[in-house]
């Protein structure tokens, strides 16, 4: 079994080694230079440590998936016209951050200048970006290589990016960071990161349209998990319509994302329209309103998405078992074992053991009426909608 470099306990020795980094940049973020600053170490351990601890483990995932791979920039140069939706996006997104940030440090505007930064890893990159790519990096698909090689080229290049814009306020980590993963791939590399230049943004990755699109896709989405929250839907339950209810120019900005929009909404079909319709008073609607954009969704939940939905929910667990246990994300399972499951999930879920295998990175999935079935296991307990049921991993 291979052991994960990103872990926990991985980047908090990493963070501990290069503590100037996280209090430059901790008192750099907190206020601007002429303001006096109450040092908290409470707080130095929370956004701060956060934001640099994110960049990270980014750049770990990036560097474990390219490796499985075998991503080599120099002979996968970034290629504006094989990218999709999301990966013009970012690219446009890191074009405005890059001049921005840059003119804020010539300003001297320190702690605007990283909030552009850590807006950027935490909100862009983490919570955006890689949640819309993570499932086309979670398979060995030969048929999707070529995809796979162009996403790797847009991480390679933003985390690069990032990486150098970082360097002025945590230089240790960065030159870590450097040397571990982009020198690792690329040993034509500058022999530091000090002898790179500064990154310039380039004017053929600007894409307005692109960005005004996502900013009503990520709206959307928005709208579909309050309406989601309000029916009591976790978000990995898988829901069967929505109704967009919008204006002409709302629905043919988000036609051109919809394959993004039902993928973050977890939603099988969209249908568009012009005014609220007349809706079957026995199926189960919930709405969500802002301005001129309405989310409806179809609460009601038949066996098949019930059956998916429990999955996603195992297979989340699993994913954390692997994280707990060390598994790096790219290592294979020989067998993933549940337990103690209720029958009835058991009948609803057994259909869906392939797509779990392959969620989860395991030529397997078993399931097993009690945990005695395989008394050599190692089980680990966890919770399933308030029921306990048994996990093993090999």
């Amino acid at each position: 079994m291979s052991k994960s470099l990103g872990n926990v306990v991985e980047t908090n020795k990493l963070l501990e080694k290069n503590s100037a980094d996280l209090c430059r940049f901790y008192m750099m973020r907190k206020c601007s230079p002429i303001d006096f600053m109450n040092f908290d170490m409470q707080e130095l351990n929370r956004r701060s440590y956060q934001v640099l601890s994110t960049l990270y483990h980014l750049s770990r995932f990036f560097l474990e998936n390219s490796l499985f791979d075998g991503f080599e920039p120099s002979k996968e140069p970034l290629t504006l016209n094989k990218l999709e939706p999301p990966d013009r996006w970012l690219l446009s997104k890191l074009q405005s951050a890059i001049t921005v940030y840059t003119d804020k440090l010539e300003k001297c505007e320190f702690n605007m200048a990283l909030a552009i930064l850590e807006d950027f890893v935490i909100e862009t990159l983490s919570r955006l970006y890689v949640p819309m790519i993570r499932k086309e990096l979670g398979t060995d698909d030969p048929g999707t290589q070529k995809r796979r090689m162009a996403v790797y080229a847009v991480l390679h290049y933003a985390l690069k990016t990032v990486t150098l814009l970082f360097n002025p306020v945590t230089p240790y980590l960065s030159e870590t960071l450097y040397q571990k993963v982009y020198r690792r791939l690329d040993p034509n590399l500058p022999t530091s990161i000090n002898f790179n230049a500064w990154p310039e943004p380039a004017a053929t990755m600007y894409n307005k349209i692109v960005e005004k699109e996502f900013d009503l896709l990520f709206i959307a989405a928005s709208l579909v998990y309050a309406a989601r929250q309000e029916a009591k839907l976790k978000r990995r339950w898988p829901l069967s319509t929505v109704i967009v209810v919008a204006t002409e120019k709302i629905v043919c900005a988000l036609k051109n994302v919809e394959t993004m929009f039902l993928e973050l909404s977890n939603i099988k079909t969209v249908e568009y329209m012009p005014k609220t319709p007349s809706l079957p008073e026995e199926e189960k609607w919930v709405s969500a309103i802002e301005g001129d954009l309405t989310i409806i969704i179809n609460a009601k939940r038949d066996d098949k998405l019930l059956g998916e939905g429990i999955m996603r929910d195992l297979a989340r667990r699993v994913q954390a078992l692997r994280k707990e246990l060390g598994y790096v994300p790219t290592d294979v399972l020989d067998g993933v074992h549940i337990a103690e499951l209720d029958g009835e999930s058991c009948g609803l879920v057994s259909c869906y053991l392939e797509e779990m295998a392959e969620l989860v990175r395991a030529r397997k999935v078993n399931l097993h009426g009690k945990r005695e079935e395989l008394p050599e296991a190692d089980w680990h307990e966890t919770e399933l909608d308030g029921k306990t049921v048994f996990l093993s991993i090999h």
